[in-house]
């Protein structure tokens, strides 16, 4: 039996991601399965060799695999199908999110619809877009995982939060769907998703492995920058425990709100005067209680300074992502070297902690951490601007951040906390194309970003007070 024939035979009897070939005829076959196509196709050419197309599409036509081959080696011919029926089931599974967009009738909104549709999957989204006029949309909302409304139905909007509490529902400007700014839909839509997600359930407390229990009372805030918005957190710990916490969101990032916030707790909540210190973790470089923040800071503002100036009280301030490394630290007691990194859908750069025999790497005043430095550097399938708006974007810069820090530091685990990076085990795969299986770390993906960085903080600024060396003024 010459190779065609038994490649012929063989593929008939072949199942591709559990689905069962249906068979054209001897050189077309194809598997079809949730808005899925795989085909194989077989060409003759001139000489009468034979070419062997493998090829998967979703519903729009887009290609998601393909590949062809001369067929002249039977060995390979498998390979490459077993390959695309694994790309297939990654595929299959999948998870898309459903959008719904509502107005009076649904044949305006869904031409927007359909031109969410391509922005999504020009940013390599997986989502679902839908249009439907109010009357059904009222019914069906909860099949959705964020419902926008068209200014004409804006009204509608309180009515549709009370009768489905779980679905995010929130209006589109006049002027984004006047214009058919289907790019500023989808960025409001964006943030909104991640919010609710942040508004959700509290995420579980994280606890250190070592002991925390001391007498020290200590009075722990966040600063995070929203692409939108910022938000401020406080968390009160006594002995290590939390015993009362609270978030405001803010407009625009200020690090004048650390004094509202003290102010509003000194009033309300918390007698000053009894704490040890408190710290603060913000983002940008912090130096001896100065935080710099090109993109947000005309200058350098002192906050550790003032505040300790003003409370009369060790103030400790600290990076975001530095604090959260030490919280990947202080939560473990396998490994002495280890990476935390993050980077956030739309923002222009991620952000790095390290930690090296069980100290934090700060280097020249402060400054390491800093991907921004380098990530534009980087070769990326796309621009570096696209890429900060795109799934496939961001995970291409977390796997080159990662491999030049493994090629710098050699950790023994990495902690991710990309919104587009969920899979330790594929990561795993990415770095084992470039690195040696024994160079490979322990892949962690974090989810509980937030809490990594109150127990970081936490855990620092416990380290200070028991440092002599931090004891003027508390600022470091």
């Amino acid at each position: 039996m010459d190779i065609g024939r038994e490649f012929r035979a063989w593929v008939r009897t072949q199942s591709l991601a559990s689905h069962k070939m249906v068979a054209a005829d001897d050189n077309h076959l194809y598997v079809e399965a949730n808005n899925l196509r795989a085909e194989i196709n077989i060409y003759t050419i001139v000489d009468e060799s034979e070419i062997v197309e493998y090829r998967i599409t979703h519903r729009n036509d887009d290609p998601l695999f393909f590949l062809h081959f001369a067929l002249d080696d039977m060995r390979r011919a498998k390979d490459l199908f077993q390959q695309m029926s694994e790309a297939l089931a990654k595929q299959l599974s999948r998870k898309t999110t459903p959008i719904l967009l509502c107005c009076t009738s649904a044949l305006t909104t869904s031409m927007f619809a359909s031109k969410m549709a391509d922005a999504a999957k020009t940013l390599s989204l997986d989502y679902d877009f839908c249009a439907l006029p109010v009357e059904q949309a009222l019914k069906e909302a909860d099949r959705f995982a964020a419902v926008l409304l068209a200014p004409q139905v804006a009204h509608l909007r309180a009515r549709m939060r009370k009768e489905h509490p779980h679905t995010v529902v929130f209006e589109i400007p006049a002027k984004v769907f006047g214009s058919y700014d289907a790019g500023g839909a989808l960025r409001l839509l964006l943030h909104a998703l991640h919010d609710a997600q942040d508004a959700g359930l509290p995420e579980a407390t994280l606890s250190a492995v070592s002991d925390f229990s001391d007498n020290r009372r200590v009075l722990i805030v966040t600063l995070f920058v929203m692409r939108d918005h910022s938000r401020i957190g406080y968390r009160l710990y006594e002995r290590g425990v939390g015993k009362a916490e609270g978030t405001v969101r803010k407009p625009l990032l200020d690090f004048r709100d650390v004094d509202d916030l003290i102010d509003t707790l000194i009033l309300h909540d918390i007698d000053i005067k009894t704490l040890d210190a408190v710290g603060v973790a913000v983002p940008g470089v912090t130096y001896r209680g100065t935080i710099t923040l090109p993109n947000v800071l005309d200058k350098s503002h002192e906050l550790g300074v003032h505040l300790s100036q003003r409370l009369k009280m060790p103030v400790f301030v600290d990076n975001n992502c530095n604090a959260a490394a030490v919280g990947c630290y202080v939560s473990q007691n396998e490994v002495e070297n280890l990476v935390f990194y993050r980077h956030a859908f739309g923002h222009d750069a991620g952000g790095l902690g390290t930690v090296i025999d069980g100290q934090l790497l700060k280097g020249r005043r402060n400054l390491a951490g800093e991907p921004k430095y380098f990530e534009s550097s980087f070769s990326l399938s796309t621009s570096y601007d696209e890429a900060l708006w795109s799934a496939n974007g961001l995970h291409e810069l977390a796997f080159n951040v990662i491999a030049t820090t493994m090629s710098l530091i050699a950790p023994d685990a990495v902690y991710i906390a990309v919104d587009t990076v969920d899979d330790a085990d594929e990561f795993k795969g990415m770095l084992r194309d470039v690195f040696e299986d024994e160079y490979i770390p322990e892949v962690h993906i974090v989810r509980d970003y937030v809490e990594r960085v109150y127990l970081g903080e936490l855990a620092l600024t416990l380290q200070k007070l028991r440092d002599p060396t931090y004891r003027s003024l508390g600022v470091t």
